[in-house]
């Protein structure tokens, strides 16, 4: 007869088991536990080295304060923790670790041994332990601090050892593990040993400047801007770096909440509007950003390993970063050196100073602010050519206005210098940059876009479904400077355009526009996608195709992009203007 009573209390060896690999998913993790428990523990130099990608050895060694006896006995108890003692501790965790799971779930899959010693004590404390239970508690000799090593990992679970990747790949991800905390504590110096060859080793006491250029190579710190913003509640300050520099994958995104590393879709979506007007579709930049936010607003107990947040005020942290970013980037406008790669260097670097010309600029931004006001007045005619206000007297604007036209090339680049540079510029890129920061003053000051009444009223056919979707669109097609009405069952007609499109067949325009809208999911709102239409109608009205422009119009290009942001980017993200020293060509012909 079947027995009647299914639910059993699962045995405590196994359910720590359990609980281990929520926790510890591979040696990366092992790492990342122990190391922040380093940090709580004050230390100011740690030392991280791992045999065969951490399955033989991961040894953790501090200078922190040190645990008494009892403390590293007490230390291999789950749930013990010196950091959470009641509930309201929860809304005020200013620590890395505070749950109490790491060290028992290290214990439970592995061989651990504990060496530490409190700061001024004569003698320290060693914890032998295996399989989760502790075989030996004795006197050390040893240094202050503590040193936790790690041997065997997943011995008593062949099922996950099944699972570990290969030696390189666990090397890899123990590599990112030890870049993520080094860049969220600069004032702490970090080495990696992998098979007793060093790996990584940052500077003590740097900055957050300095630690990128331990970690990534100082080049990467001319392509990178400083941004801060924000108040005493919620802060974000760090570095983006220029749209020249762009992944394929959002390897190249570091974001911090409270100096915790975390993945967050709506902040990644915010960084990723932070640069739609400046960044190709499909590339994702490289971003070092530190959140700072009150704990009473933030939730950092919402997964195992504390890679996830919740906060109060989620669209508040995402106008801040979105807003930061643009604004940090706005006044970019040239690729200051002549790298197209990202000059990423995995391997050993040893921190010593800046290189020659970085300039500490960083951008403040009022989170008050939801818009920026342009500071420029810039008008388009259909001709091509341009009229602009007098220019501003700010950096950008005194170097393009101190750019000397020499020369066209291929009728689609003008060719200028300036002092000992020389630089190439697409021109259309360029134009249309100008008349897209042009149609969002537009736009953004009044929601609408001046418009031109055709001579001759364009017809335009559509099928049922295009029909439908430009039917429902007729107000923000209006707003954007457009006429149009129906005429004959699928049939529509033109009879205004925007003012920079006067004189040009917009039929095309229109389809493009609206099969683009009709291809989306119908719970999308066009609202949304206004940038991307205003990029349409100002790509259809500037120079197309090869054309030599006159000195006249190639100096009123010039002039237009003072006037604007990100004018070092066409509003699809692709570059207007690089540049190329004249040391760089003097290399080229081994003169120097």
């Amino acid at each position: 007869m079947p027995e009647r009573n299914k639910i059993k209390i699962m045995p405590e060896a196994l359910a720590i088991k359990i609980a281990a690999g929520e926790v510890i998913e591979r040696p990366a993790s092992v790492v990342k536990e122990l190391v922040e428990n380093s940090i709580d523990a004050k230390a100011d130099d740690i030392a991280v080295y791992i045999h065969d990608g951490g399955r033989k050895l991961i040894k953790v060694v501090d200078n922190g304060e040190g645990m008494t006896r009892d403390d590293a006995v007490a230390a291999f108890e789950r749930h013990a923790t010196s950091k959470v003692l009641k509930e309201e501790d929860l809304y005020t965790i200013n620590t890395m670790g505070f749950r109490g799971e790491a060290l028992p779930s290290i214990a439970a899959v592995s061989e651990v041994i504990l060496t530490t010693k409190p700061l001024g004590e004569i003698s320290g404390t060693i914890v032998k332990v295996k399989n989760g239970e502790i075989e030996e508690v004795g006197d050390a000799g040893c240094a202050d601090g503590t040193t936790v090593e790690v041997r065997n990992i997943f011995f008593n679970t062949p099922a996950r050892l099944k699972f570990m990747r290969s030696i390189s790949t666990e090397t890899g991800h123990i590599y990112d593990t030890i870049t993520r905390l080094a860049l969220a504590y600069p004032s702490i110096k970090f080495r990696l040993y992998n098979n007793n060859a060093g790996m990584v080793e940052t500077s003590l006491r740097a900055d957050l400047r300095m630690r990128i250029a331990d970690i990534f190579g100082r080049d990467l710190l001319e392509g990178v801007i400083p941004l801060e913003a924000g108040d005493d509640v919620l802060r974000v300050h760090g570095f983006v770096a220029r749209p020249e520099l762009a992944y394929s994958t959002t390897k190249g995104l570091f974001v911090y909440v409270n100096n915790r590393w975390v993945r967050d879709r709506g902040i990644n979506h915010a960084i990723a509007n932070g640069y739609r007007n400046c960044l190709a579709n499909g590339k994702y930049p490289f971003v070092v950003l530190l959140i700072n936010i009150a704990p009473q607003h933030v939730d950092v107990n919402v997964h195992p390993t504390k890679c996830e947040v919740r906060f109060g005020n989620p669209k508040g942290v995402y106008e801040l970063v979105k807003n930061a970013i643009e604004a940090a980037l706005a006044p970019s406008y040239v690729q200051p050196y002549n790298s197209t790669s990202f000059p990423f260097k995995k391997g050993w670097h040893v921190g010593g100073g800046l290189p020659d010309g970085v300039r500490d600029g960083t951008v403040l931004y009022d989170v008050a602010a939801s818009t920026r006001e342009s500071r420029f007045e810039v008008c388009s005619k259909p001709s091509d050519k341009a009229e602009f206000a007098e220019p501003a007297t700010d950096a950008k604007s005194l170097f393009f206005e101190e750019l000397e036209v020499i020369g066209r090339l291929w009728l689609e680049y003008l060719l200028c210098q300036r002092e000992s540079e020389f630089y190439i510029i697409d021109q259309h890129a360029a134009a249309e940059r100008i008349a897209f920061e042009k149609l969002k003053k537009d736009y953004y000051n009044s929601r609408s876009v001046p418009s031109q009444m055709l001579l001759l009223p364009q017809r335009v056919e559509f099928s049922l479904q295009e029909r439908d979707v430009m039917e429902s669109s007729m107000q923000t097609l209006t707003n954007l400077g457009f006429d149009i009405e129906p005429f004959s069952g699928n049939t529509f007609i033109i009879r205004a355009v925007p003012d920079m499109l006067s004189g040009r067949d917009c039929r095309d325009l229109i389809k493009g526009m609206i099969d683009e809208l009709a291809s989306l999911e119908t719970s999308f709102k066009i609202e949304d996608k206004l940038d991307d239409m205003l990029m349409r109608i100002a790509c259809h009205s500037v120079i197309r195709g090869k054309r030599s422009l006159s000195d006249e119009e190639a100096k009123a290009l010039l002039k237009g992009l003072s006037h604007v942001d990100f004018s070092g980017n066409c509003p699809h993200g692709r570059p207007i203007i690089k540049a190329i020293s004249k040391l760089e060509i003097e290399k080229m012909f081994k003169r120097s």
